[in-house]
């Protein structure tokens, strides 16, 4: 249980700055975790802690870099076993080529929706976001999407395929983590967000249970 202790601790910068230390070479480390097959508390509590991690995005330009390459870890378990086309294929990173018929994703349905947001995270930079398309996530997020049972983590994934997909941002505004947004505007939003949860409540609410004549 030391993974989710991690990602707890991650969330102050104190300790986000530790584990981006180059020199310590922590988050290499915990790379490999993102697909441990034998707990979903650890993945989680290392999807969590990288998530975390990319908050920072003063180290976007060395998370998605050689030293690190952190994306394809993060997409390796959003994939599934997709027979692309030779075009797309080449588009992907080596790791995500090729995959075998019984390639699985990851089945914790929030662990996967905390993949999707720290990809999301890494494209708050303009060149995050051009390295994020370089790299092919488009194509794994389209099947994950297409795939995706849950609708929150299927919301998740769009708007990331929207942030790729659409034009950039004026100038001035393309660190989306630093956007000062309009008071109003963020009123609205937080108002969107609630209308978008409370419908997603009803989607899985259970259907009251009706007791049945028993047949004489």
């Amino acid at each position: 249980y030391l993974a989710p202790l991690l990602s707890n601790v991650s969330q102050r910068p104190a300790a986000r700055a530790f584990l981006l230390d180059p020199d310590r070479c922590v988050v290499q480390r915990l790379l490999p975790l993102t697909q441990y097959p034998d707990s979903s508390v650890r993945r989680g509590g290392v999807v969590g802690t990288l998530r975390n991690c990319c908050f920072e995005h003063r180290h976007h330009e060395w998370l998605l870099g050689p030293e690190v390459d952190i994306l394809p870890f993060l997409l390796l378990p959003l994939a599934g076993p997709e027979d692309f086309s030779e075009e797309e294929m080449e588009r992907l990173p080596v790791d995500l080529q090729y995959l075998p018929p019984d390639k699985q994703r990851e089945p914790d349905a929030d662990i996967r929706k905390m993949l999707v947001e720290a990809i999301m995270l890494l494209t708050a930079t303009a060149p995050g976001r051009q390295q994020v398309r370089d790299q092919g996530a488009y194509l794994i997020l389209r099947e994950l999407h297409s795939w995706e049972p849950e609708p929150d983590v299927r919301a998740a994934c769009e708007k990331l395929i929207q942030v790729l997909i659409g034009d950039e941002p004026e100038r001035g505004m393309e660190n989306l983590l630093e956007v000062q947004v309009p008071e109003d505007v963020e009123q609205q939003l937080q108002q969107l967000d609630c209308r978008e949860q409370e419908q997603l409540e009803r989607e899985l609410a259970p259907e009251p249970w009706v007791e049945r004549a028993t047949p004489t």
